[in-house]
């Protein structure tokens, strides 16, 4: 009896931390970024970035008709972690369902999503690089900012880069 007890605290044990690991990781992020960004008077929606270092996977502008055909809101974005109990979010990946499998688009990874004004407050010696990936983690996980990016991933597929 007391092994089963045992057995059932370590389930809703591990189920608990990992239903929820994703959340607080989420909400500790915003929280730091909030308070850093409060004390040098900017707030996070009002940073600019740059898609410059996003990697595609497939040729711009596409000629693939199954992909030219598609639209914006059929275009999927998953956050990539790293792990699924101690969570360290590695980038975005775009990609598209098309015959039950997905097709992937794109890809950003948090290093290469770069926002000027923390790049100029990180060279003054303001901030350092942790500060600076949370800032920009905060920014990649705010939902206008994943509209965007489906948006110029979309742009990118139908127009191309130039």
């Amino acid at each position: 009896m007391i092994e089963m007890t045992f057995i059932m605290a370590v389930i809703v044990f591990l189920m608990t931390a990992g239903l929820t690991s994703r959340p607080f990781y989420d909400f500790s992020m915003k929280k730091y970024t909030k308070r850093v960004t409060s004390k040098f008077g900017f707030k996070v929606s009002d940073l600019h970035y740059s898609y410059d270092q996003m990697i595609y996977f497939i040729s711009l502008p596409t000629t693939l008709p199954y992909v030219k055909a598609a639209d914006k809101d059929d275009l999927i974005i998953e956050q990539d972690y790293s792990s699924f109990f101690y969570p360290v979010l590695k980038g975005i990946k775009i990609s598209l369902e098309f015959n039950e499998q997905k097709l992937y688009l794109a890809y950003l990874p948090i290093g290469n999503f770069r926002l000027p004004h923390l790049d100029k407050l990180q060279q003054e010696g303001y901030i350092d690089e942790q500060t600076y990936l949370k800032i920009s983690t905060s920014k990649l996980l705010h939902p206008k900012t994943l509209t965007e990016v489906r948006e110029e991933v979309y742009k990118q597929l139908q127009i191309g880069r130039y």
